[in-house]
């Protein structure tokens, strides 16, 4: 990102009303006061999620403070940055440096800043947020801060990070923005609160809340139907909207964290006395909480071939300016195993003898990105652009040209489906930035705006040993068989998958510094060339 202070107007798609889609423009949020309120159950936290998921498609910069750790699927699909204490996390707040990381803020993905496991999180919280301000004092960028359950920092009665307040009032000349959320708009504070220009405000209950948000309302009062509003239903007002308008929120395209857990049929065991907490194996497509057979850090994969003390020497390293200054210095290697789904999918090939083969193909497990291992790892991006599609959908936007205008007509024609349904899916597909939408003489043509993976070609499947993983962290999987499925089903004519099996592959993390600038770097294990997820 460049250091000038303009932003994109961009527009996020948050969801739908009567009269069509609801839209923010995304200069208004990222340099303005909003306001996320609804009870438990509102669909506050969900709400939010969609609002980082379209910031993180315009990349539109910012941190958000999640205090339940419910955010972090959001880089299931995009690119951010964990800081937290599992053991997935990206950053550790462990020894991190908050001044330095709010420095390079501006300039990197969007920060989740999961504070669920902190026994103090106003500390961290009061450091990074001062730290940020002080550099956007400084240069003057755009930058949004989004507070999750903000009644816990700045609260009406008790302790308060003052910071939130002078960025509230002072903040926009800065370019800093600030989103605050709660489920109790009446503990928040109000010094905060009635700087929110613009709202968001879903279902709430306790009368304390409803009088709390009636300032945001015209004159007439607050509308009878906020107290029995759906989940997912909001009313958006301010810069937002100039009269109150009902916002049905659209489906996130990420998961959720925190959804309340339902009741399934479990196995009613005997208590047999306190559980010997021993170190488990291991092993990709196995849960970690499961027992293994062995103690030992094993697993199926390929074994590196560069050592770690060869690393220093192959990493390219940048100066401080450009062509001019010190060079990097590498102070840190980290060994790493990334999952890879080896996926066998069953087709017909051939031109003139049509037979069934099974041909494979290689994903990166945590994004869903197909990747080459000829020589050594490329990364080549399209499918992930797949996953959470229904083969229908993936059939349709097969169906649409990259390079010429297509129509709804076509389309079903082609699949043999009615144009009203072909039509329902090309507007969700529209919604997904995955066809662009135009109309000629009132009729709508569609064009994509992705490129399809090309067919399988492998013809048989790697030839996998067993490695340690002693010292090395493992980067688990995330991705379901359910949905390659669909879209290997929607992507080729007749093929379906007939194997998914997980694998590790070696990288090394690379931490590079000049003067106060870091960086890190993934490297290929086996070629030594730089990786880029």
């Amino acid at each position: 990102m460049s250091e000038t202070p303009d932003v994109t107007l961009s527009q996020l798609v948050v969801g739908t009303t009567k009269s069509g889609p609801f839209v923010i423009d995304a200069n208004l949020v990222v340099t303005g006061r909003t306001c996320v309120l609804g009870s438990s159950g509102s669909g506050k936290s969900y709400t939010v999620g969609v609002l980082c998921e379209e910031l993180c498609r315009n990349e539109v910069p910012f941190a958000i403070v999640d205090t339940e750790g419910e955010h972090t699927g959001l880089k299931e699909k995009f690119e951010a940055i964990w800081v937290g204490e599992e053991r997935d996390s990206d950053l550790s707040w462990e020894n991190l440096d908050l001044r330095d990381l709010a420095r390079q803020a501006p300039d990197i993905s969007p920060l989740i800043l999961d504070v669920s496991d902190l026994t103090d999180p106003k500390e961290k919280v009061a450091a990074f947020i001062t730290a940020l301000y002080e550099t956007l004092t400084e240069r003057r960028m755009p930058y949004l801060v989004v507070v999750e359950e903000a009644d816990k920092f700045v609260p009406q009665y008790g302790e308060r990070v003052p910071i939130f307040a002078e960025v509230a009032r002072r903040g926009r000349k800065r370019g800093m923005g600030l989103m605050i959320c709660s489920q109790r708009p009446s503990l928040v504070d109000k010094n905060v609160l009635s700087q929110c220009g613009n709202q968001l405000i879903g279902k709430l209950i306790i009368q304390n809340d409803l009088q709390s948000v009636a300032q945001f309302f015209p004159s007439k009062g607050l509308p009878k139907e906020l107290t029995t509003l759906n989940a997912g239903q909001f009313f958006a007002m301010g810069g937002f909207a100039p009269a109150p308008s009902l916002v049905t929120i659209r489906e996130r395209v990420t998961k959720p964290g925190g959804v309340t857990p339902s009741l399934a049929k479990r196995v009613v065991k005997k208590y047999v006395g306190p559980m010997d907490q021993k170190e488990m194996p291991v092993v990709p497509g196995r849960s970690e909480e499961q027992p293994g057979p062995s103690l030992r850090k094993v697993a199926l994969g390929l074994a590196p071939s560069i050592k770690t003390d060869d690393l220093p020497a192959m990493v390219r390293r940048e100066r401080s300016f450009g062509i001019f200054g010190p060079r990097e210095t590498v102070t840190g290697v980290t060994p790493q195993f990334r999952t890879l789904i080896q996926l066998g999918v069953r087709k017909r090939r051939g031109l003139l003898k049509r037979r069934f083969e099974t041909v494979y193909a290689y994903l990166d497990g945590a994004t869903g990105k197909e990747v080459s291992i000829n020589r050594g790892l490329e990364v080549v991006r399209g499918f992930e652009k797949l996953l959470g599609l229904t083969t229908l959908q993936v059939e349709v936007l097969r169906e649409v040209k990259p390079d010429s205008d297509t129509s709804a007509l076509d389309v079903a024609s082609a699949l043999g489906e009615s144009k009203s349904t072909v039509s329902r899916v090309l507007n969700f597909l529209n919604d997904r930035r995955l066809v662009r939408t135009i109309e000629v003489r009132k009729r709508k043509l569609f064009r994509r705006l992705t490129d399809l993976p090309g067919e399988p070609s492998e013809l048989s499947p790697l030839e996998l040993g067993e490695i340690s993983t002693e010292g090395g962290r493992v980067v688990a999987p995330k991705l379901k068989e359910s949905d390659v499925r669909d879209a290997v089903k929607g992507l080729w004519e007749g093929a379906d998958v007939e194997s998914f099996e997980t694998f590790l592959y070696p990288v090394f993390r690379v931490e590079l510094v000049v003067r106060r600038k870091h960086r890190q770097v993934l490297i290929d294990g086996r070629s030594g060339r730089e990786l880029e997820f």
